[in-house]
C-alpha cells in the first residue's frame, strides 16, 4: 500500500511539474531579435518588450537551433538562454558556436572542446581554436605542428604537418609537409603524394570553399599549373597552359601565348584561345557565372555555359545587381549606337536602349538616367518614376543605397525623396551631404553662402559663410569655415569652437592648432587660447600621423632662428640648429 502512494505522489508532482498546453504554445509563438546599444547586446520580443536587457552583457550571439545563446560578460564567454539560465558558465576565454554537438573553447591559453551541457569532451591541450566540419574532424594544433582529431579526441591525420586544411564543403582534408601538399580521407588515409606546391579552392557559397564541387582543382606542381578531378587523376596536364584559372561552374579561364578560352571540366577546349582576354566579372566581392570578353579594345559578353551574350563590339560593359519585386537579378548595362541599356544574362532586353546615360542599380529597384539631355530616375521594369527635367539628379549617398535624391533645375537645388516629393521648401544653389551623415545633415548654398541644415531644414549652422569643409583627411571633427576671408572651426553641432579671425587654420592634432595672421605664426588650443604668440616666422612639429605618437616638442623660428617650446609654451632647448630641423622636416620643407 505504502508503494503504491509513493507512486501517486510522483505522478502528482510529475503532473503539476510539466507545462500546459497553453503555456508551450505561447513561448513557441514567441519571437525575438537581437538589439544593441552602448556596446552591449541584448534581446527584444516581436512587440519590443525587453527581453533581455543592454549593459548586462557585452556581446549576445543569435539563438541557435538548440535555443541557446552565446555571450560574452565581464571578460569571459558562456551560453545562456532566453530566459537568462546560464547553460554554459561564464568563465572561458573564448568560446564559439557548436558544430556537430561540440563548441571549440578557450581556458588559461589552451583549447578544447566542449559539449551543449558544458562537459569537457576533448580535453584543454591544443594551440587554436576550430570546428568540426563536413569530415568530422578538427584541426588542431601542437607544438606548433598541425593536424585532425575527430569528436572523441581520437588523433586521426597525425599532428605532426606544417599546414593543414579542411572546410565545410569536403569530404577531405589536406596536410602539408616540406612545402608540399597532399589529400587525406576523412578516416586520415592519405590519398595522394605530397606533391603539390599548391592546391586552389574555390567559393562554393557564401559560407565556405570547394576542391572540387565546382569542377576541378587546380594545382600547381614545379611552378607549372594543371587540373586533377576528385580521383587524384590529371585531367589537363601541368604546363600545358601559361595561365589557369580556378573552375567556376564546371567551366575555367585559360590562357596560352597571350590568347584566351575557356575549358570544360573534361580538360576540352569549348572556347578556342582567341581572346586577349576573358575574365569573370565582379561586383562588391561576388563574382558573376558570365565570362567578360575582350578581343582587339572591344567587350564581348559570355553567358555562364560560355554561350555568347554579346559579341565583341562594344565600348564598355558593366555588371551589377538591381531588384524585381523580391527578387535580386544579375544584369549587364552596355553602350550601343551611343545609347545605354540594359540586359540580363539570358540576353533579354530589360532596359531599353535609349539612354545617354544609365547609372548602376547598385541592388536597388531605381537609377538615375539621361534622356534628351535631362536627367529622370527610372524604375528596374524601365518605367519612369521622376520625369526626364532636370539638369542633374544625385544620390545623397556615396557608398550606401539611396536614400534622397538632390534634384537640379534651372539653377535651383532641393532635395526629393525616391519618388521626386520634394523635402525642402526652401530654393538652394548647392546641396551637399556631410560625409557623417549624409540622411539627415547637409551643406547648403544660397545667395552664394554656405551653412548647414538637417533634414527637416532647421539650420546647424547659419548660412553665412564663405567656405564650409566637408571630408578633410586626417582632419578634425569640426567643420573648416571661411567668412570674410578669415577661418575658424564650427562644431558639428553648430557650436563655433574657434571663431573666424585667422588668415590659416592648421589642425592634426587634439592638442595643438597652428594659426596664421599678418604673415606671422602662432599656436592656440582647443579653447582658443594662446599657447605659442602669433608672432613667429614658422613654426613646425612632427606629424602625429606619422609618428603614432602625441605632439609633444614645438618648433619655433624667429629672426631666422629656431627654438622649441613643449605643447603648454614651456621653452625646452633656446637653440635648435639648422641641421636638427633639416633632418627632422626635410619632407615638410623641401615639400614647400
Amino acid at each position: 500500500m505504502r508503494t503504491f502512494i509513493n507512486i501517486l505522489i510522483i505522478l502528482l508532482l510529475v503532473i503539476s511539474c510539466k507545462p500546459n498546453k497553453a503555456e508551450l504554445n505561447s513561448a513557441e509563438s514567441q519571437t525575438y531579435k537581437r538589439i544593441s546599444g552602448n556596446k552591449t547586446w541584448g534581446f527584444v520580443n516581436q512587440n519590443g518588450d525587453t527581453i533581455i536587457p543592454l549593459n548586462k552583457y557585452k556581446f549576445l550571439n543569435p539563438i541557435d537551433e538548440e535555443g541557446m545563446i552565446l555571450g560574452e560578460n565581464n571578460g569571459k564567454r558562456g551560453y545562456i538562454n532566453i530566459t537568462q539560465d546560464t547553460l554554459i558558465p561564464f568563465k572561458y576565454d573564448d568560446l564559439s558556436v557548436f558544430s556537430n554537438g561540440l563548441a571549440p573553447a578557450e581556458l588559461n591559453g589552451k583549447h578544447g572542446f566542449i559539449d551543449r551541457k558544458g562537459k569537457v569532451v576533448i580535453p584543454f591541450e591544443y594551440e587554436n581554436e576550430s570546428h568540426f566540419y563536413k569530415c568530422g574532424l578538427a584541426r588542431v594544433r601542437k607544438n606548433n605542428k598541425y593536424g585532425f582529431i575527430d569528436k572523441t579526441g581520437k588523433v586521426i591525420v597525425p599532428i605532426e604537418f606544417e599546414k593543414v586544411r579542411d572546410n565545410k564543403a569536403d569530404e577531405l582534408v589536406c596536410a602539408m609537409k616540406n612545402g608540399k601538399w597532399a589529400f587525406f580521407s576523412c578516416d586520415g588515409k592519405r590519398l595522394t603524394d605530397f606533391e603539390y606546391d599548391k592546391i586552389t579552392e574555390v567559393s562554393y557559397n557564401d559560407r565556405t570553399n570547394t576542391y572540387f564541387k565546382k569542377g576541378l582543382c587546380r594545382v600547381e606542381k614545379n611552378g607549372q599549373l594543371g587540373y586533377i578531378n576528385s580521383n587524384f587523376e590529371t585531367i589537363v596536364p601541368f604546363g600545358k597552359f601559361d595561365i589557369a584559372e580556378p573552375y567556376q561552374n564546371n567551366l575555367a579561364i585559360v590562357s596560352k601565348n597571350g590568347k584566351y578560352g575557356i575549358i570544360d571540366s573534361l580538360g576540352t577546349l569549348i572556347i578556342p584561345l582567341k581572346y586577349d582576354l576573358i575574365e569573370h566579372p565582379a561586383i562588391y566581392s561576388n563574382i558573376f557565372a558570365e565570362f567578360l570578353t575582350n578581343d582587339s579594345g572591344k567587350f564581348g559578353l559570355l553567358d555562364s555555359n560560355g554561350d555568347i551574350l554579346l559579341e565583341n563590339k562594344y565600348k564598355e560593359i558593366i555588371w551589377d545587381r538591381l531588384k524585381r519585386g523580391e527578387n535580386q537579378q544579375k544584369y549587364y548595362i552596355y553602350k550601343e549606337n551611343e545609347k545605354f541599356g540594359a540586359i540580363n544574362t539570358k540576353g533579354e532586353i530589360i532596359i531599353p536602349f535609349e539612354y545617354e546615360q544609365l547609372s548602376n542599380f547598385k541592388y536597388q529597384d531605381f537609377t538615375i538616367a539621361k534622356k534628351n539631355g535631362k536627367f529622370g530616375v527610372i524604375n528596374s521594369f524601365a518605367e519612369t518614376i521622376i520625369p526626364f527635367e532636370y539638369n542633374s539628379i544625385t544620390c545623397n549617398e556615396r557608398k550606401q543605397w539611396c536614400k534622397l535624391l538632390i534634384l537640379e533645375k534651372d539653377g535651383n537645388v532641393g532635395l526629393a525623396d525616391l519618388k521626386g516629393q520634394l523635402k525642402t521648401q526652401s530654393i538652394y544653389q548647392e546641396i551637399s551631404p556631410c560625409f557623417y551623415d549624409e540622411t539627415n545633415r547637409f551643406i547648403v548654398k544660397k545667395s552664394n553662402l554656405f551653412g548647414i541644415i538637417d533634414i527637416d531644414e532647421n539650420i546647424i549652422i547659419p548660412i553665412e559663410y564663405n567656405e564650409i569643409s566637408n571630408w578633410v583627411e586626417y582632419g578634425p571633427d569640426e567643420h573648416f569655415v571661411t567668412k570674410n576671408k578669415k577661418k575658424g572651426l564650427i562644431s558639428r553641432e553648430g557650436k563655433t569652437v574657434i571663431p573666424p579671425i585667422y588668415d590659416e587654420i592648421l589642425v592634426d592634432n587634439s592638442k595643438l592648432i597652428k594659426v596664421k595672421k599678418n604673415s606671422l605664426f602662432g599656436t592656440i588650443n582647443w579653447k582658443n587660447e594662446i599657447v605659442n604668440p602669433i608672432e613667429y616666422e614658422q613654426i613646425l612639429w612632427e606629424w602625429p600621423y606619422l609618428t603614432n605618437k602625441e605632439l609633444d616638442t614645438i618648433y619655433l623660428k624667429k629672426n631666422g632662428k629656431y627654438f622649441s617650446t613643449d605643447t603648454k609654451g614651456k621653452v625646452l632647448e633656446q637653440k635648435v640648429s639648422a641641421k636638427v630641423i633639416d633632418k627632422k622636416f626635410s619632407y615638410i620643407l623641401n615639400y614647400r
